[in-house]
This record gives C-alpha cells, sequence and structure tokens, in this order.
C-alpha cells in the first residue's frame, strides 16, 4: 500500500468517480461533494491529490466493480482532496467499500497532515467508521453542519409575516438600485455585503465576501432577483438593510421540485428583533406556495441554536449532519 500526491490523469479520474459511487451506495450518504467532484477534472488551482494504491487490488478485484471499464485504475483504493492552505484548508476523502479497514484511511490522513497540519477534514453524514477513524488517530471534532427539511404536506402552518415597527420587506428585485422602484438612495448590494460580512465574519466560506464575489454569485443562472427577500430599515434618513434570505429553487426533471433557504442572514445590530424568523417564513412561502417545492432544506452549524430553534418552530427537521475533524 502506498500514497502518492500527484495530478488525476482521466483514468484516474474515472476511478475515484466510480469509487465514491460505490461507497454512496453502501454508506447511504455520497463521501465527497459536488465541488471536489468537479474538481477531479478541472484546473488544479489550490487543489492537492492524494492517491492511496494497492497493487494486489488489480488481481484480487478482477471482476469485481472496480476493474469495470469505467472504473479506470482498479490499483487506487482511496483519495483524498486538499482544498487550501492553513486555517483554510479542507479535505474530503473516500475509500473504497471492499478495501476499507485495512489501513488506507490512516494512510491518507497522515499524509495530508503532513501536507498541511491544520486541515480541516470533512466526514460527511457523521458516520460510526469515520468517527473510529478519527478518534484512533486522535483527531477532534471541530464543527458540525447539519441539513434541515421541512415538508409542505405535514408542515405546521408558516406565521403571518408581520415586521417590526420601521421594517419593510421585499425582493432584490423591487430594489430602486437593481431597476425598481423602493428604497431610493441604498445600494442594495452594497448593503447586501455589509450584512452578509457581518453576520458571517467568523464563517469560513460565507464570510469576508467582496462585491465582485458577490456580483458574480448573483449572476449564475439560477439566481432569481425577485426570490431573494430583503428587511430593510426605513426609519433613518437613508434606507437600510437590516437581513435578507436568499432562497434557492432545485427542479429536476422526473423529481419534485425541492426549495432550499439558501442563506439567511441578520445585521448583528439588528438581532432580536425577529427579522431571521421573519425572513424564513417569507422565504419558505413564497418556495411552497409560488414555486410549488413540496419540501425546503436548509443548512445551518450545529452549534447555531437560537437559529436551529427558530427553524424548529417553523417545522424544520434534521436530516442529516456532516462533521469535520481537525488534528489536535
Amino acid at each position: 500500500m502506498t500514497v502518492t500526491e500527484r495530478a488525476v490523469d482521466v483514468g484516474a479520474a474515472d476511478r475515484i468517480e466510480a469509487m465514491a459511487g460505490i461507497a454512496e451506495s453502501v454508506d447511504g450518504v455520497a463521501p465527497l461533494g459536488e465541488q471536489p467532484l468537479r474538481a477531479l477534472r478541472g484546473p488544479a488551482g489550490e487543489v492537492r491529490h492524494f492517491l492511496a494504491s494497492d497493487p494486489a487490488a488489480s488481481e484480487s478485484d478482477a471482476g469485481g466493480p472496480s476493474a469495470s471499464p469505467s472504473a479506470g485504475d482498479p490499483a487506487i483504493v482511496g483519495y483524498a482532496q486538499l482544498t487550501g492552505t492553513g486555517d483554510e484548508a479542507t479535505v474530503e476523502m473516500v475509500v473504497d467499500p471492499e478495501h476499507r479497514r485495512r489501513g488506507h484511511g490512516s494512510a491518507l490522513l497522515r499524509a495530508v497532515f503532513n501536507a498541511e497540519p491544520r486541515a480541516a477534514v470533512w466526514a460527511h453524514g457523521d458516520l460510526t467508521a469515520a468517527r473510529a477513524l478519527a478518534e484512533n488517530l486522535g483527531l477532534a471534532r471541530t464543527r458540525e453542519l447539519l441539513k434541515m427539511r421541512r415538508r409542505a404536506a405535514d408542515g405546521p402552518t408558516l406565521p403571518e409575516p408581520r415586521a417590526s415597527e420601521g421594517i419593510e420587506t421585499g425582493a432584490l428585485a423591487d430594489a430602486a438600485s437593481e431597476g425598481g422602484s423602493r428604497w431610493a438612495g441604498m445600494d442594495a448590494r452594497d448593503e447586501f455585503l455589509r450584512v452578509n460580512n457581518a453576520a458571517f465574519s467568523w464563517h469560513p466560506e460565507q464570510g469576508g465576501w467582496t462585491r465582485e464575489q458577490l456580483d458574480d454569485r448573483l449572476a449564475v443562472d439560477w439566481v432569481d432577483p425577485g426570490a431573494v427577500f430583503l428587511a430593510v430599515d426605513t426609519s433613518g434618513e437613508i434606507p437600510r438593510l437590516a437581513g435578507f434570505h436568499w432562497t434557492k429553487t432545485v427542479a429536476e426533471p422526473g423529481k419534485s421540485i425541492e426549495g432550499e433557504v439558501y442563506v439567511v442572514a441578520v445585521d448583528p445590530a439588528d438581532q432580536g428583533r425577529g427579522l431571521g424568523g421573519l425572513l424564513t417564513a417569507i422565504g419558505v412561502a413564497h418556495l411552497e406556495s409560488t414555486v410549488g417545492a413540496e419540501s425546503v432544506v436548509l443548512y445551518v452549524e450545529g452549534d447555531n441554536l437560537p437559529a436551529i430553534r427558530t427553524y424548529e418552530r417553523l417545522g424544520f427537521a434534521v436530516e442529516h449532519r456532516d462533521v469535520t475533524y481537525a488534528s489536535r
């Protein structure tokens, strides 16, 4: 068994994708996210690839799943992808179910930590095997991300949206700076960026955005400015954004429509005014009534208890947990 860091060629990418598919069918959860899978065939950038190989696998797995024509090099039995550096470094990994309990996972993580000691390793689904591996290596559990879901058919009735005094609600498309007719004098995107970065100053992915990053994200195909909901404080001379709810709709052929509470942010100066619950309810009502979503999902940090309680009151329940581990 060997672990090497090297570029991923077409054959290796085929094998890793096939291995991830096998692992998902066995575990019930995908080991690699959408972005790591795309990075297998994309430009190198900050992505580093670690491959665990077992030459004996080429012979012992003949005729098995890893020897299928689309699977590439059958000798690859494990894979880890390292993205970023320092405190921003993250890792996702997979080991072929047929080759587990042979030290491949441990070897991959040791190689990753040698390359980037402060990396955070994602364990999707918080599986027992991942917890055991982390314990054996003395890793610390550092983050928990919850996936929560509300089903329209059996969710509680959403509360009537009642904004506190001085607050107006509407959509990003309504703002004068976006071509609408409301909140003249307020640059909606500048305010959006200010609130986002203040609310998520601690967050490794959501915080620290630039205007260019925001413009890029708002320009993607699925974004509907009419489905990005704002809470605007109009009590001052110039309107000021107090919070927003960015919704997303996922509609795949042959599948029911799913909505997503993509981002909810409230200006820390406006905490305690009930804006998080108000904005979430407005967005969910839009997704269920206007879009026709049969269910709505969201992702929230496991230690954000106030937000979790708000979502539970609106009928969301925890469906899935992802965690990260890091070296002590």
